[in-house]
């Protein structure tokens, strides 16, 4: 029997958790970015009837998956320090020193440009 077979397993549940979340975020990037040509190539053959939209998405979701893509290894870091420390018998610090913080400073600021992009501020 593993010792503290449930702290790993509940360990390797988050891990996953994260990494789908990681993946959702690049196809949700991958969406935004192709999203932004279809409604370019539909604005490009309807002069008339569609009006301009301002802003691109484009940007947005290419940024979108650059934060999914540093998700990953994060969360790899993250399970092995876990998985050390649930080894371990010692006491030992699992934080990852701010990566937490600096990354929903980063998601945070995405929102913001994601907003300022639907209300047109930036450009396109």
């Amino acid at each position: 029997m593993i010792s503290r077979y449930t702290d790993h397993a509940a360990n390797e549940r988050t891990f996953l958790a994260w990494v789908r979340t990681a993946l959702a975020m690049v196809a949700i990037g991958c969406m935004l970015a192709k999203f932004n040509i279809f409604l370019r190539l539909i604005g490009s053959e309807h002069h008339d009837g569609m009006p301009t939209l301002p802003g691109s998405s484009a940007w947005v979701g290419v940024l979108t998956i650059c934060a999914g893509l540093l998700l990953l290894p994060a969360s790899w870091w993250r399970f092995r320090k876990v998985k050390a420390a649930l080894s371990s018998e010692e006491p030992r610090e699992i934080a990852l020193n701010g990566l937490e913080g600096l990354f929903c400073l980063f998601l945070s600021l995405l929102v913001g440009a994601i907003l300022l992009s639907l209300l047109g501020v930036l450009p396109s």
